[in-house]
């Protein structure tokens, strides 16, 4: 039966059959299977199709929900009081979008040292949209993000504050864009949008790092915050519309409960 409720929570969570078998490590047939033998247990269809991949959930399939976040976090505590003592190092996966991982993740990461004999952690750098659908997916314990961007199944709360700057030199035609999806594209397009600005050379950057080393060599002008930004590189402060926040998110249930125990510790640490 727990097998059912894992595939049924996936399902309903990604609404993609394919993805949940990826998630689950299983196959896709196995997939339909396991919702067919649930339904047939409750009587009820759970899912309905929208074109060949989009999977809506019914009415009865969003009440159950909740109560298989339940049922199945109940049977994971259970587990963790009786195989605590063989003292495993449980997996902790951590996501961090490229300014968060600089200014946010080494606070993160030192309050976790005392923690590190029962954690095996991993930390990965992503965009900020990326974080969250690997959080919203299961993929990811714990995502750092500098946008402020949610899903239905993810919980998120603002850690700490920052300041955007214009870094480099204004006299160049060349900016230094973040890609799409991340939270300085975001403000980098707002700001090109108040001062009605088409840049005439752009070059598109997925890396914080490389950017500061561009403006470290005299190329171009970008949108950076101030966190990241070393002093020998000159910068302009921008307004209060380029204040931002950085963002906590985990997902709104997590099976092992060292790593519920772990990301509750964190949202109480770092509440603003």
């Amino acid at each position: 039966m727990f097998k059912l409720l894992e595939t049924f929570i996936t399902v309903f969570e990604t609404r993609n059959f394919s993805k949940a078998a990826t998630q689950l490590f299983i196959s896709q047939p196995t997939v339909s299977v396991h919702i067919h033998q649930l339904e047939s247990e409750l009587g009820t269809a759970l899912f309905t199709r929208n074109g060949r991949t989009e999977i809506i959930p019914t009415e009865q399939a969003k009440q159950f929900y909740p109560q298989a976040l339940t049922i199945i976090d109940e049977w994971a505590a259970a587990q963790h009081a009786i195989t605590q003592h063989n003292n495993q190092r449980v997996i902790f996966r951590i996501a961090a979008s490229h300014t968060t991982a600089i200014s946010f993740l080494p606070q993160v990461l030192k309050f976790l040292m005392p923690k590190i004999d029962t954690l095996d952690i991993h930390v990965e750098m992503q965009n900020s949209e990326r974080v969250l659908e690997d959080v919203s997916q299961h993929k990811i314990d714990l995502g750092l993000i500098e946008k402020p961007i949610t899903a239905d199944n993810v919980m998120r709360q603002i850690a700490m504050h920052d300041q955007l700057v214009l870094a480099g030199y204004s006299d160049q035609a060349l900016w230094l864009i973040r890609e799409t999806g991340s939270g300085v594209y975001h403000y980098t397009q707002q700001y090109f949008k108040i001062h009605n600005i088409v840049p005439k050379h752009s070059i598109t950057v997925a890396s914080n790092d490389t950017i500061i080393a561009l403006l470290q060599s005299g190329i171009g002008q970008s949108i950076i915050s101030e966190k990241v930004l070393p002093s020998n590189i000159p910068s302009t402060p921008l307004s209060e519309e380029f204040k931002r926040d950085f963002y906590l998110i985990s997902p709104q249930h997590t099976e092992d409960q060292t790593v519920r125990t772990v990301l509750q510790d964190i949202w109480s640490h770092f509440k603003p």
